[in-house]
């Protein structure tokens, strides 16, 4: 294995020349920096960056927990974090929780070793003091979900505005026998739309029926989506409309509909939430909230950027706007209650 004396003695230089070179720590006269350079590159050297950056008390590695990776929502987030550490000459290593705290306390002990200078959190399942002693000692930003009991620094959108203006406009559609399928999971974006979902039928007179209200996997599964959704199809009186937290979920309730014999949305109205592609890979293309969620990951990345680098003028809170789409899934209801 070639050493840093091996590259000094090629350049015909001290190790400190080529170590003040490497670790920018000092000026090295241009010919010489060149002279190391190409002793490098003919010598295939390749330095200890861990130890580098350790000695430095960085790692120029970020940490990013995803309770799922193979869901697509989470997929854009990603997308826009890495591009933003990319371009700033970070590395990401990436978690898939599954919610489960220990996975996830594996995950955060590498801030605790140096062996990175922060993370990005998209859930949480630890508990609020326990995230709390985290959060005192390291650069931490929470996307897209966050724990309503601490104020950390994070980047989600409104999911209660959101719910609101998506059962405001079922009801504008004429709709009052209104279901739900929610999520076995506690995060803080699941509890708003069910409240903004019970608040706002409140606030039009319509009556709530535990037995429009359903809860899917932990992670949105589209077999879960499915199995609900025919739960609530074969209720007596069936739902006209169906809002459900996730478009996998959505997905999910288009097929068992189909598979029931109901078409979409002439007998039952489907509304998903994140438009992932999915929503517009067959049809009934879905009607659904839409999340920026390339933008969640850009403004956490720089959120946590400007922590690591101990800025001064950052905002701890970014709310980023959605919008409700309107696509086949949703129509008035045949016969008005």
């Amino acid at each position: 294995m070639t050493t840093i004396k091996d590259v000094a003695q090629e350049a015909g230089v001290s190790v400190a020349t080529v170590s003040r070179l490497l670790n920018d720590t000092g000026v090295v006269h241009p010919e010489t920096a060149a002279r190391v350079t190409a002793a490098i590159q003919k010598l295939s050297y390749e330095p200890n960056l861990l130890a580098r950056n350790f000695r430095r008390s960085e790692s120029r590695v970020i940490l990013i927990l995803s309770p799922n990776i193979t869901n697509p929502y989470y997929a854009h987030i990603l997308a826009g974090i890495g591009d933003v550490f990319s371009n700033l000459g970070y590395s990401a290593v990436i978690f898939n929780t599954s919610d489960a705290p220990e996975r996830e306390r594996e995950a955060l002990e590498m801030l605790k070793r140096h062996r990175a200078d922060g993370v990005i959190l998209m859930a949480n399942t630890l508990s609020s003091q326990e995230f709390k002693e985290y959060a005192d000692q390291f650069p931490l930003v929470q996307c897209s979900e966050y724990d309503p009991n601490l104020q950390l620094a994070r980047v989600s959108i409104d999911n209660y505005l959101a719910t609101q203006e998506a059962i405001d406009y079922l009801v504008g559609l004429g709709h009052r026998r209104i279901a739900t399928i929610s999520s076995e999971n506690n995060y803080i974006s699941t509890q708003l739309r069910m409240r903004a979902y019970q608040d706002t039928l409140q606030r039009y007179n319509i009556s709530l029926s535990d037995e429009y209200i359903k809860h899917a996997s932990y992670d949105y599964s589209f077999k879960s989506g499915k199995a609900k959704a025919k739960e609530l199809l074969t209720t007596d009186p069936m739902p006209t409309a169906i809002f459900c937290i996730s478009d996998t979920l959505a997905l999910g309730a288009v097929i068992a509909a189909q598979e029931l014999g109901y078409c979409v949305p002439e007998d039952v109205t489907v509304i998903g939430f994140d438009d992932v592609e999915h929503t517009t890979m067959f049809h009934p293309y879905i009607t659904t909230v839409a999340q920026p969620c390339y933008e969640l990951g850009r403004h956490s990345a720089e959120l946590l950027f400007a922590q690591i680098t101990h800025a001064s003028d950052y905002t701890r809170e970014v709310v980023l706007p959605h919008q409700l789409i309107i696509r086949e899934s949703s129509a008035p209801p045949l016969i008005l209650d």
